[in-house]
């Protein structure tokens, strides 16, 4: 009996220890104390932390739907759809060998393949879960695509480094790609294999441009981190895109501010912008932004149309999976705005395609 428990035991410490190590692979390597050094130089960074613009507001005893515990990402979500989604599912052969000067694929959440001047641009690539572990966090359904079926990327944009954002299978598969990251996601990469040469960081307020694609990284309200103890050690960014005679604005995370008029003066009119509509709660107000918020920020920037991401993938906050999009195309109908609604996976054109109410 003592040897059958002891037993159990070493295999229960074998596992948890095979755990651990798998999700500190996951989590990937901090920045170096020289990258922090020189991070200390820049206005937004302070007391060895990147700053928010506007300070990040939390009241727990306030969480709508709650409670929020960690212990509710490790089931299927009450909130979830009871059914599966109409879905587009996608094989190399579904990709033209030239891409458009200007198309659009929604993968689902913030994932979206973007065809722009001849290139092909993957923002935020995730297809699995939303967390270091594999049954944690777990997505309503299965991805249009899988990272095997994708065709030649040229440039991956990672707007922030949460797990919903930023996957680790997801990157070495697209590893010979370009990839265009906040200040201090590098290291996560370097260390996963990706080559350094491949691998610019951008702060707020600096760009890339190459192949006829302009990348300028701007301000957002969010935070980062992907374990205990780097909370705000990297960089979150929102994105001005420019080629084909298009701007887009890429909004990543963040809560409603001051910085989406500023963005709008400075930048705008935009022909699309990405707006994320979900993950909010009166917990969290301005941690992600709330539907008509998302439909204000929309007109502060100054957009023709917007794409709405993050929702119909994972429950990040608590309320049910459609009642974001619901939220928002009423806001939008008083004031106008057009919102486009692909289903996942299917290609669109801006400007061009008309979708539908699919849920």
């Amino acid at each position: 009996m003592k040897k059958m428990l002891l037993s159990v035991i070493v295999v229960l410490l074998v596992g948890i220890a095979a755990a651990a190590v798998y999700a500190v692979r996951e989590m990937g390597a901090k920045p170096s104390a020289e990258e922090v050094e020189n991070f200390a130089k820049l206005p937004y960074f302070k007391d060895g932390e990147f700053q928010s613009p506007e300070k990040l507001v939390y009241d727990f005893d306030n969480v709508r739907n709650g409670p929020a515990g960690f212990l509710r990402f490790l089931s299927r979500s009450p909130f979830a759809p009871d059914r599966e989604l109409p879905t587009t599912f996608l094989t190399k052969e579904s990709f033209a060998e030239k891409p458009a000067d200007f198309a659009l694929y929604w993968l689902g959440h913030a994932s979206v393949l973007t065809e722009l001047a001849g290139r092909r641009i993957l923002f935020d690539p995730v297809f699995g879960n939303a967390a270091p572990i594999p049954f944690a966090v777990p997505r309503y359904g299965k991805a249009p695509v899988e990272a095997k079926d994708l065709p030649p990327i040229d440039y991956v944009v990672i707007t922030h480094n949460h797990y919903d954002h930023l996957e680790r299978k997801t990157v070495l598969a697209l590893k010979d790609a370009h990839f265009i990251v906040p200040l201090g996601v590098g290291a996560a990469l370097r260390g996963w294999g990706v080559d350094a040469h491949h691998i610019t960081e951008l702060g707020w307020g600096d760009d890339f441009a190459a192949d006829g694609i302009k990348i300028v990284a701007e301000t957002a309200v969010h935070y980062s981190g992907r374990g205990l103890g780097d909370r705000n050690k990297t960089l979150w960014n929102s994105y001005i895109i420019e080629g084909a005679g298009k701007k887009i604005y890429w909004v990543g995370d963040s809560g409603y501010g001051s910085h989406f008029a500023e963005i709008g003066q400075k930048y705008g009119p935009f022909d699309l912008a990405t707006i994320e509509i979900d993950g909010w709660n009166t917990g969290w107000p301005n941690t992600h932004l709330f539907p008509d918020e998302a439909v204000k920020a929309a007109g502060d920037l100054k957009t023709r149309q917007i794409l709405p991401l993050h929702w119909a993938v994972f429950d990040l906050a608590l309320h049910p999976w459609h009642e974001s999009i619901d939220m928002v195309l009423e806001k939008a109908q008083k004031t106008g705005l057009d919102v486009l609604t692909p289903k996942m996976g299917d290609k669109i054109v801006p400007g061009k395609t008309r979708t539908e109410k699919w849920w």
